[in-house]
């Protein structure tokens, strides 16, 4: 059997090589005549083949990536988009001794059955069906072996990797900062216990029309994970007024509560037969403190009444642009918030009861931040916010879905407002 040494080696081989190659192909882009739309598509193939089979941070840094199609070029982030969809399992004999080191006899002899076939794979781990002694029936998430010891040095290759490729159009210390964002969330992730806390903080929320699944703690581990199992179908197939309650469920999160279920695929939701949304994998939740949150009110409040450096005071707040820069660039910034509000509040402040569907609103949203990379040195990558933006974009598409219906602009009122603002007395962190 290979060391951890050496499986980290050849996992290091791997994501350099696709590296490398993607290097090669990118300097041959000034050549007259070469096809870059073919060398892109190449490249997001080359990565989806390495990436998918590694699993662990370096596959979900992947998925990550294919949501952020404005900085990326298209052939490429239509490649990285497979890895949201295409996760295959492994054979259950490979996870077995995951199992035989978390669970001691006398709780391996409260599982009655274990389907050996998977429920669901993804980049940390896969789901099976089994039942328990006492007639529950439950799902048990067992981890692949290998990703928790892998992270630190799959975000270190594919750090240096993106400073040399230069995809995107951000400073070497924001990308490294971004990284450490990362790199704290994915190290959570593969912690099965900590998954644990966050199944258990989200429960304690009671998020109206959403069943989240009860958990089995004397079962969990930091590399097994087993909750009941919450039937349900395809997210696709929910009705449309479920819009109303997602919308107010991610208010709750961010605003009220600061706990954010921040893994917004499409797999992690259902409808159940009662028509509400079952939601699914608790291994990413990212928390926001009380600072951050009224940050994020503050510019939403000053936006919706046009008061450009009010909003450029709050972004400050948040780390997005660098302090005292409204002084030396305040036209600019005007111009760029300005644009950005007509795309996106103009179409929502004359639809009371909000559509989504394909409207344009999205194009014309992506089409200000296509001519706001023109200026961004003016900007900062801001790491807090990563998995926020990532939520809100996954949830976007799942919403569309289902023609989901929301009144949006009355939902940015309320937090305008500090209707969705904690209680007074609640704590300084989460």
């Amino acid at each position: 059997m290979a060391s951890d040494k050496d499986e980290q080696r050849t996992r290091r081989r791997r994501i350099i090589g696709a590296g490398v190659r993607s290097l090669g192909r990118s300097a041959l882009h000034t050549l007259p005549g070469y096809d870059r739309a073919k060398s892109w598509q190449k490249t997001g193939q080359d990565w989806f083949d390495t990436l998918g089979g590694l699993k662990g941070a370096a596959m979900k840094l992947g998925q990550i990536a294919s949501q952020y199609q404005d900085f990326l070029p298209e052939q490429l982030a239509e490649q990285l988009a497979r890895l949201q969809r295409n996760a295959e399992p492994w054979a259950f004999e490979r996870l077995e001794p995951v199992l035989d080191a978390a669970w001691s006899d006398e709780q391996r002899a409260q599982v009655e059955q274990l389907d050996e076939e998977a429920l669901a794979a993804a980049s940390i781990g896969q789901v099976h069906r089994a039942r328990l002694t006492d007639g529950r029936d439950v799902v048990v998430k067992i981890r692949y072996p290998g990703v928790a010891d892998a992270v630190d040095a799959d975000i270190a290759n594919l750090g240096r990797l993106l400073k040399l490729s230069r995809f995107l159009p951000i400073r070497g210390s924001d990308i490294d900062a971004v990284l450490d964002e990362l790199r704290e969330r994915f190290i959570e992730e593969t912690d099965y216990r900590h998954e644990l806390r966050n199944l258990e903080s989200l429960r304690a929320i009671g998020l109206p029309r959403f069943v989240l699944p009860e958990p089995v703690p004397e079962l969990c581990a930091d590399s097994v994970l087993v909750t009941q199992h919450v039937p349900s179908a395809p997210i696709g197939e929910a009705p449309s007024d479920l819009g109303h309650a997602i919308v107010g469920a991610i208010n709750r999160q961010v605003f009220t509560h600061g706990v954010l279920h921040a893994d917004p695929h499409p797999g992690n939701f259902g409808v159940t037969k009662n028509g509400e949304v079952a939601l699914y994998d608790f291994g990413c939740v990212k928390r926001l403190d009380i600072e951050t949150r009224a940050g994020l009110r503050d510019v939403v409040a000053a936006a919706l009444e046009s008061r450009w450096e009010d909003v450029h005071s709050a972004l400050e707040r948040l780390g997005v642009v660098p302090p005292n820069s409204w002084s030396r660039h305040s036209e600019l910034y005007t111009e760029i918030y300005a644009g950005h509000a007509a795309a996106s509040l103009g179409p929502l402040r004359d639809n009371a009861a909000y559509v989504f569907t394909d409207d344009g609103l999205i194009e014309s949203i992506r089409g200000e931040i296509r001519k706001s990379l023109r200026h961004w040195k003016l900007f900062n990558a801001a790491p807090e916010l990563v998995f926020l933006m990532r939520t809100l974009s996954g949830l976007y598409w799942i919403l569309r879905s289902i023609h989901a219906e929301a009144d949006l602009y009355a939902e940015l009122e309320a937090i305008a407002s500090g209707a969705y603002d904690p209680p007074a007395d609640a704590e300084n962190t989460t």
